[in-house]
Formats: C-alpha cells, structure tokens, sequence
C-alpha cells in the first residue's frame, strides 16, 4: 500500500505546484471568505447586533460571528476534502489513465489515501487562512481546547473521505461532477448548522442533516473551540460521525468496484 501511496503524493503535489498553484486554493478560501463577511455585514448592518432568544437557546451561544465563522471555516474544510477524493478517478477517466490505473495490482487504498493526504496540505493551509480572516471579522480565539479542536478534526477526516467514497461512485456513474457535487454541496451549506441551527429547519429537512458527518462536527468543534469544553463532553457527536464514517465507508468501497467495472464496460468494451 506504501507505493502507490507515495506515488500518488508525489504526482499530486507536483500537479498541485506546476498546474493548478493558486486556482483550487483561492477559490476554496474565498467561498470561506464569502460566509465570513456575509455573517459580519448581516449581524452589524441588519440584524443591527439584536439575536433572538430562539437563537441563542438552539445555538448554545450568543457570539453570532464566531458561531458563523466557525461553521463558514470547517464547511470550507469538508468541502475540499469531499472534492479531493470524490474526483480522484473521474478525474482519471477525463485524462485518459483509469484504464491504466484499474489494470494495476496497485492497492486502491493507497492511491484515495496518498490523494486525500496530499490534498490535505492545501487544505491546512486554506483552514489557517481563513482562521486568521475571521478573527478580524469577529471570530474568538479564547479558550481554545486545541487537544479537542485537533481530535474533532482527524474524526470528521475520516467520516468526511467515507463520505466521499459514495458521492465519488455516483460521479462515475452519472458522468458529471459539477451537478452532483454541487448538489451536495448546497445541501450541506443547509442542513448542517453552517450559518443557523439545524432546529429552526422543519423535521422533514433536518433529517438530511443527520446523516452528515458535517453536522456533528460543526457542533463539537464549536463546542471546543468557542466554549472551550473539554472532549469528554462531545464524545456524542465524535461517536455519531465515526458510526457514520463507518456505514460510509463499505458502501463507498462497494459501490466504487461496482462504478469501477461498469465505467470499464460502459467506456472501454
């Protein structure tokens, strides 16, 4: 599993450095920018700082910009890591190489983790960035539980590439990423507590929220990072996203073998 781990990392990076150095990070880190300062022109210009009780009681919190923020930052954390793994071999049909790449012994494992580890350098780097934009737009930085804040993060990393397992597959089925990820993506920004409580959405939409790894990781890293609570007391959320990551993660695999050998019959035979 190590070589084509390596392999894929190092043939990612130099794509990411000669290809494509600034495009995919800058348009990551302005749509975290753009909730960011939409959350800041909302609260001060018309909403006029006055937040509902409402708000406050389903939130857990009174600090609108820092409970935006966060969520603006780690939506634009999942994201980028769903469309790193998730495009990986759709992006090797267009280019031509899946055939060459479904021929190898090589370990499917090593290839979606070597994609998924060097993707996530950019995206560190666009989680920092943003970080630091939202602290001047109003984003907390007190009593931190970084031991949380780090645990909430390789959680969601791990449900989040389970995840993408099954928006990949559906991608080579259909052909298409930009309708299909969008998609998703739109429904996340949603139902996953990004810009407002889940609670004020009706039952019949915040189911959708349940099922994503996102809405779990959201609450807890608000939890540990705004409120500085200690792990112990997200462990809820933690075990909701591993028991997703977990039913993810066959039905990706499954489904990625099933899309693998019909893309072969349906594009090579």
């Amino acid at each position: 599993m190590w070589l084509p781990f390596s392999a894929t990392f190092q043939r990612n990076y130099l794509v990411m450095k000669r290809a494509f150095p600034w495009s995919f990070f800058l348009g990551h880190i302005l749509s975290g920018f753009y909730i960011i300062i939409f959350a800041y022109l909302s609260y001060f210009f018309v909403f006029k700082k006055d937040l509902s009780s409402s708000f406050s009681t389903y939130a857990g919190t009174n600090d609108y910009l820092s409970y935006v923020i966060l969520g603006g930052l780690l939506y634009s954390f999942s994201v980028s890591l769903l469309m790193i793994a998730s495009r990986a071999l759709i992006t090797e049909l267009r280019e031509g190489t899946l055939e060459s790449l479904l021929l190898t012994p090589s370990s499917r494992k090593g290839y979606f983790l070597g994609y998924v580890a060097q993707g996530l350098m950019r995206v560190c780097v666009e989680f920092a960035v943003i970080t630091s934009a939202g602290y001047f737009f109003g984003l907390h930085l007190h009593h931190i539980n970084w031991p949380g804040v780090l645990s909430v993060l390789v959680i969601l990393v791990a449900a989040t590439f389970s995840q993408a397992l099954v928006l990949g597959s559906f991608m080579l089925y259909f052909r298409d990423t930009y309708i299909t990820q969008n998609t998703l993506f739109v429904m996340m920004g949603l139902v996953c507590s990004i810009t407002f409580p889940a609670s004020f959405l009706p039952d019949g939409l915040r189911w959708i929220g349940n099922i994503m790894p996102l809405t779990y990781g959201v609450d807890a890293l608000r939890m540990v990072w705004i409120e500085g609570k200690p792990l112990v007391e997200t462990i809820q959320l933690l075990w909701k996203m591993i028991i997703l990551g977990l039913v993810y993660f066959p039905i990706g695999s499954f489904l990625i073998k099933r899309m693998e050998k019909y893309v072969l019959e349906k594009h090579f035979g």
